[in-house]
């Protein structure tokens, strides 16, 4: 099954397409424009139900400034894309994707990077590897590693 996932924000969003028979990222953005992502899911509805849009959902707490709200359209302009598409939609909260990886005290992105890592090698030279042996995860970067935690929580599901 291949998954694209999206870590939204207010005007570029963290992407990776993650393969879960291969266990890999095929492709990952550390920060795609948003209008860019968007086509990128309309140019999936070919594929159907072959394909799971995975959108992490914005929760605010308190008073949401500009960017918070701004989030919040694009992740929900991303989710409509995907169901519009005809494509499986699975929309999860950050705290979701913490619990999952087993992340804990507030799940700053550092320990999702992690607990990524540690889920595809252990160690970051594995995970990664380098340009000539590339590891399952090349290429992740910024805001993909949040894209990729969602990617492996609907992987498991």
């Amino acid at each position: 099954m291949l998954i694209y996932a999206i870590d939204p924000g207010p005007r570029s969003s963290g992407f990776v397409a993650y393969d879960t028979e291969a266990g890999a990222v095929k492709s990952s953005e550390k920060a795609i424009e948003n209008e860019e992502a968007l086509s990128l899911i309309l140019d999936l509805a070919p594929f159907g139900s072959q394909v799971v849009v995975a959108v992490e959902r914005v929760q605010a707490q308190g008073i949401a400034g500009n960017d918070i709200m701004r989030t919040c359209e694009w992740s929900a302009r991303f989710a409509q894309a995907a169901l519009g598409a005809g494509l499986r939609l699975r929309w999860h909260y950050r705290r979701e994707v913490c619990r999952h990886l087993d992340v804990s005290g507030g799940g700053k992105d550092a320990q999702v990077r992690a607990r990524c890592i540690e889920l595809h090698g252990g160690d970051r030279r594995s995970a990664q590897g380098v340009k000539k042996a590339p590891g399952p995860l090349y290429g992740v970067s910024g805001h993909a590693w949040q894209a990729l935690g969602l990617a492996l929580l609907v992987a498991d599901l």
